[in-house]
Parts: C-alpha cells; structure tokens; sequence
C-alpha cells in the first residue's frame, strides 16, 4: 500500500499544475507516492502515476433521448407530448441535437475535449430484464452465454504486473449499492477472485477515513485488507464538491488518489438520494420529475471531480467511463416515463479523451413500449479500449471473442 504515514495531519493541495505538484512531491520523498523521486530506483526509468479508471453505473438505465436530445425530429415530440424537452431548454450543439440543461457543468470539458459521447452503445440482445441484463454487462457475456467472474475481474487478473495498475493492496473500491440480487455480489468485480470492497455509503469513509466502522461488502481475498485499509492523514482539496452521495464517493476517489491510496479501479454507483432507482434512471413514471435532477447530479459531481484531479495533476492519468443494462424506449408510456429500450448513449472523460463524438444517435423510431433501436457500438469494445489502451495491457482471452478498440484517447 502507498501509505503517506510522515505527512502533517492535513495535506493541503493548492490550485497547481502537474509540474508544480510533481516538484512537490520530489521534495518530499516521505510522501510516499512511488513516483515521487521521479525514477525507478533500480533501472533509473522515469516513473509515473498509475492510470486510474473510474466506472460511473447509472443504474436502472439511462435515457439517451433526453440526455443528447434531438432538434428538430417531428416524431421524438410526437412520441413524448409530456417529457420532451423544449428546444429553449436545450444547450445548443449541432443542427439535429442538444444536450439537455442538466449537464451544464460538463459543457467545460466538452469545449476542452475532454469528454467523449459514445451515441448508440449496449448489448447485441437484451431481455428487458434488469437482473439479467445487468448481469450480462457485468460479465461482458455474449447472448445466452453465461460467466461465474466479471469482465473486471478476468481484465484484472489477466494484467496482472502491468505497471500502470499500480502497487496499490487493492484491485478497486467501489462506493454504492452494487449487488442487484443475492446471487450476483460485486457486479463487474464477481467472482471472489479480486480485492475489492464495496462501501454502502461513501459519507461513512468520509467521516473516519477507515474501512472499519462503515456499512461495507469484501472479497474474500480483501478481508484482512479490509480490516486495516484506511487514509492515515486527510486531504484537503480547494475543489468543492456536492452535498450527496454521489459527490461525496468522487470526493473520496480524489482524496485516495492524492494521497497514493487509489486502486486501478474505483467503480461509483449513481442511484436516487432515496435509494429508489425508479426515482434517477429507471424513469418508468414522472421521468420529467426525476430524470433532469439527477443528471445534474451526475455533471455536477464529474465535473467536481475533474477540477479537483486537475488540482492534483492527476486529470491526465485518469479516465472516466459511465454505464447502465440497458436504454429507454423513444416512446412515452401512459405514466409520463419510458419503460426500458435497447441503445444508449454514454461519457468517457478524460485529461488524454480524444472529445467528440462516436456512433450515432439512437434513432427516433415507433415501437412498442417496452424496445428500442439497437445498438451500433457493442459495450465490449469500450471494455477492450480500455484495457489495451489505457491499461496498455490485453484483452485476449478476456471476452469470448476479440473486439476492436475504438479510438478514446488521443494519440
């Protein structure tokens, strides 16, 4: 573990650059970071922080329709009479899309490339089903094929020396609710083969900075990690993050990762306040009530934690990536929501995210209420992009077939 045991009680980072917190931590070797001397002490390489991935699960299943809205599509406003969103309400893109207001504070990363929209992305076959078809995004299995491990935990396992995962005790933190049914603890991480913890409530780390003492799930192999894991000295970030769960988890990551103590992979959970997901993104009903509030939540938190990992000089070693099961249907249902549909449309940020756009919007089309156009990009060709390009390490062997990677960093 990188601990940072010779600090003062409060480590204070200043609004600085990469350059002036590398300098920084040069001339404090006590630090603990294993690149704070900045070469390796046997070969004499130059060493660097390793890459951190940070999973964003919207559970319940985002609506892509309302998230990267379309213009001037007759049929999308004939198909959602209550919950279209007004054109006067939209942040101006492109001649055919928006992006709804909610996401205002990522509209800075956007303008910096920094943030990636992956339009049109899922699995080839879905059933509609949240407990099946989330449990096939968290084994990345291919239609009626069926895995005891998660895709993280065969990636992790198949990488496992690779330098830019790190040192670190653990293979990943995970904050929020993650086992959707008793028979499928740890969702990505499955498998009681990789260290992980889940921490319910990511308010309780904040409030002792120990494992012990929160509402917590282990791996078997991170029990007697567990008992121990802590952050010996608190952080303290200039970057204000919000007050809710959500905000609370991206605090923590930043802090851990300031402090040396991040695992390669912190998976974050985002879900209604009330724990009810059909209150965030599972909008079967009132979806103008709950759906905007919580990607406000969802942009104010990413684009907190983004500040603060500049703040650190981190930002560049350190990628984001959301995902859910599955997306809405284009049709309203009779309860002003969307019951569940197929594509869906997700964020990769990133201080090294190629901006843009890949795939193409998920058409408006007439179905029944419960469907949806498929897909165009598969999920497992993010997960092969993130392995091979920014763990550098492969995917072969991990998923039932090779997938290409598509273009997320740039070059």
């Amino acid at each position: 573990m990188w601990l940072a045991a010779n600090l003062p009680d409060a480590l204070t980072v200043d609004t600085m650059n990469r350059r002036h917190f590398l300098s920084l931590t040069s001339a404090a070797p006590l630090l603990g970071l294993p690149w704070a001397n900045g070469l390796h002490a046997s070969t004499g390489a130059a060493l660097q922080p390793p890459s951190l991935l940070v999973l964003v699960y919207l559970r319940g299943g985002n609506d892509a329709y309302n998230t990267f809205v379309p213009l001037n599509d007759a049929r999308y406003r004939k198909l959602r009479p209550n919950i279209a969103i007004p054109r006067e309400q939209l942040i101006p893109f492109s001649g055919t899309h928006g992006f709804n207001q909610a996401l205002k504070p990522l509209m800075p990363l956007w303008e910096n490339k920094e943030m990636l929209l992956l339009q049109g992305i899922g699995q080839q076959e879905i059933t509609n089903q949240h407990f099946r078809d989330a449990e096939t995004q968290f084994t990345a299995a291919s239609p009626g094929q069926y895995y005891t491990d998660g895709w993280l935990t065969r990636a992790l396992g198949a990488n496992v020396g690779n330098r830019r995962l790190g040192t670190s005790q653990l293979d990943a933190l995970a904050f929020g609710d993650l086992d959707i049914r008793e028979g499928d603890p740890m969702g990505p991480f499955r498998g009681d083969k990789a260290r992980v913890i889940n921490m319910q409530h990511p308010s309780e780390w904040l409030s002792g900075r120990r494992v012990v003492g929160t509402q917590y799930l282990v791996t078997a192999p991170a029990r007697a990690i567990a008992e121990t894991f802590s952050q010996p000295q608190r952080v303290t970030l200039q970057t204000n993050f919000p007050a809710h769960e959500f905000g609370d988890a991206l605090r923590a990551t930043a802090e851990l990762a300031a402090a040396g103590l991040a695992p390669p992979v912190v998976h974050v959970t985002l879900t209604a306040s009330d724990d009810d997901q059909h209150h965030a993104f599972d909008t079967h009903w009132d979806q103008h009530k709950y759906h905007g509030p919580t990607l406000t939540r969802l942009a104010e938190g990413l684009s907190a934690f983004r500040n603060a990992m500049r703040e650190i000089g981190l930002w560049d070693n350190t990628l984001v990536a959301t995902y859910d099961e599955f997306g809405r249907c284009p049709k309203e249902n009779d309860k002003q929501g969307t019951h569940h549909g197929w594509g869906s449309t997700h964020f990769v940020l990133g201080g090294k995210v190629k901006g843009g756009l890949l795939g193409e919007p998920p058409p408006v089309v007439d179905v029944f209420a419960i469907d949806g156009p498929p897909p165009v990009i598969d999920y497992r060709e993010l997960y092969t992009s993130i392995i091979e390009q920014w763990w550098g390490g492969k995917a072969r062997g991990v998923f039932d077939r090779n997938f290409k990677t598509l273009e997320i960093l740039r070059s």
